[in-house]
């Protein structure tokens, strides 16, 4: 089993098998933990526009708890390259290690159809 921490509503991982989906109805903070996850947690208090950004209350929050949730049960935090939890949370850089044995992979967006291909 995998869950699946700040999905999306209309999220395709709730198509999958074997897969928990905590969108915002189920309220990631309530997971209770046991396995690996993928976490996406809101991005734009984070990233490169946050000053134009109007998170909600407590939605900055969000992101530690992802980094949390990853570092003690294993999984994959989903974070844009320009957010700026990479050093507030002490992640790697990309082809680095962190001292829980995390790592950093780089990757395109538009590999999973976001965007436009450069």
């Amino acid at each position: 089993m995998i869950s699946i921490l700040f999905a999306r509503s209309d999220s395709n991982y709730k198509t999958l098998p074997d897969v928990d989906v905590w969108d915002a109805e189920r309220d990631a903070l309530t997971w209770p933990g046991g396995n690996p996850v993928v976490a996406h947690p809101p991005c734009r208090a984070w990233g490169a526009f946050r000053h134009r950004a109007k998170p909600r209350r407590g939605e900055r929050a969000l992101a530690i708890f992802a980094v949390r949730q990853v570092r003690k049960f294993g999984g994959v935090l989903e974070h844009p390259a320009g957010s700026r939890l990479w050093k507030k949370a002490g992640l790697p850089a990309p082809g680095q290690r962190d001292k829980f044995g995390g790592w950093t992979l780089g990757v395109n967006q538009h590999w999973w159809g976001h965007g436009n291909e450069p």
